[in-house]
């Protein structure tokens, strides 16, 4: 949970336990945040994330640490820097665990709501978690023989004299002291990144699904008329978190109300004889949304008993009852920003110096809060088998995900 994550943090911080280690404290961060992500589940289908980038996460918030050193004292806003280049780097390379989180959905597979078509989802695609457990394997071979290569590698370093690139790396892993001049060699820096690849790759399992799309953006605002700034950004990031609420829930709410229409009409399809070619469940979709939307359907289904298909209008209703009110909605965006905008213009971010003070809640707050709002932004697929009407057998099927939760 998102309170775990902060006084990890805000512990670390205090005890300057990475007081002289600017990518030591980068990498923490990536690595709470991993194991929070991990602690929740998608929105609809509660299913976790297995394998994230933490060390693509990580040299993003090293970068943007770094700037901020060298900044020379100006106002600087890392949350820019960070938002949303270094949750894109861990999500982009995220995938999704084969099974639901048993806190979010304690029965499994069969408690999620179906594949659009099917009436029950029953399991992880075996065939994607075999090509998955195949690729990760290729990839930890890969890594395996550039880290083997490393170990026989000898390096001169002017002033210092040769050391060998792997235990060198591996104590700056460990922390332990190292000449700053070796620590900063870009022989050292690279193989360090080959290192910690490997380790993240050897960590990699099996999944069903990944993120595909990169995370909604929005403009940060500019130095330094605060209050001018703080209202227009408000205003803004509560229109894009509405947005992002209203198709979040408009969408599934919509396909719950007419998936028994389209099961329906595809099972009295299957049993019909008298029609000269059946048609697919693209169709019979397509002919729903048509009679909905007041347009002659593509196709005909003579001697099909047809349910009661709403109207636009109606549809429009049943789907208004279920999602709440515009003021519900603002309420929820506010809640998700409050915290967020207020601080932004004022972040003045030199780490490590911060102690437990206001200035390190103006960083770990508003990052936090970054962290909840993208999380309503990300969305992908994931191959399950799922039971299609009977008499079908149980086949593949893909699930849409949109929006991911932390609990607690």
């Amino acid at each position: 949970m998102w309170t775990i994550y902060k006084i990890n943090v805000l512990k670390s911080l205090i005890t300057f336990q990475y007081s002289n280690d600017t990518e030591g404290f980068a990498y923490f961060i990536a690595k709470e945040y991993d194991k929070c992500i991990k602690r929740g589940g998608d929105m609809i289908y509660g299913v976790p994330v297995m394998n994230g980038n933490v060390n693509g996460m990580a040299r993003v918030i090293t970068q943007a640490l770094k700037k901020g050193q060298e900044s020379g004292g100006e106002n600087f806003n890392i949350l820019a820097e960070i938002y949303p280049s270094a949750f894109d780097e861990y999500w982009l390379g995220a995938e999704m665990s084969p099974i639901p989180n048993p806190l979010l959905r304690p029965l499994g597979w069969p408690s999620t709501p179906p594949a659009p078509g099917t009436i029950m989802n029953i399991g992880p695609n075996p065939i994607r978690l075999a090509a998955t457990a195949a690729v990760n394997k290729a990839l930890k071979q890969v890594a395996k023989q550039l880290v083997d290569d490393l170990k026989s590698q000898i390096i001169v370093i002017e002033g210092i004299g040769e050391i060998n690139l792997y235990d060198t790396i591996l104590k700056i892993i460990k922390r332990q002291p190292i000449d700053s001049k070796i620590k900063n060699h870009p022989l050292v820096q690279a193989g360090k990144i080959i290192v910690l690849n490997y380790e993240e790759i050897k960590k990699k399992k099996p999944s069903i699904g990944a993120q595909i799309k990169k995370a909604l953006k929005f403009p940060f605002p500019e130095l330094p008329k605060r209050q001018k700034i703080i209202d227009a950004a408000k205003n803004k990031l509560i229109d894009e978190a509405i947005k992002v609420l209203e198709e979040s829930i408009v969408k599934p709410i919509e396909e719950a109300i007419l998936t028994p229409i389209y099961t329906v009409i595809q099972s009295a399809v299957d049993m019909a004889n008298n029609l000269p070619k059946k048609p697919t469940k693209e169709e019979i979709k397509k002919f729903v949304k048509d009679t909905i939307d007041g347009v002659i359907p593509d196709i005909v289904l003579p001697g099909i008993s047809i349910p009661h298909i709403p109207t636009k209008a109606e549809l429009k209703e049943m789907i208004k009852e279920k999602i709440p009110t515009k003021p519900e909605l603002e309420a929820m965006a506010y809640d998700m920003i409050k915290g967020l905008i207020p601080n932004i213009p004022n972040i003045w971010f030199i780490p490590p110096t911060l102690i437990f003070s206001e200035q390190t809640i103006i960083f770990l707050n508003p990052f936090v809060n970054l962290a909840k709002f993208h999380l309503m932004g990300v969305s992908g697929t994931m191959m399950v088998m799922a039971q299609y009407p009977p008499p079908a057998p149980p086949a593949p099927a893909i699930l849409n995900w949109t929006g991911y939760k932390v609990i607690g």
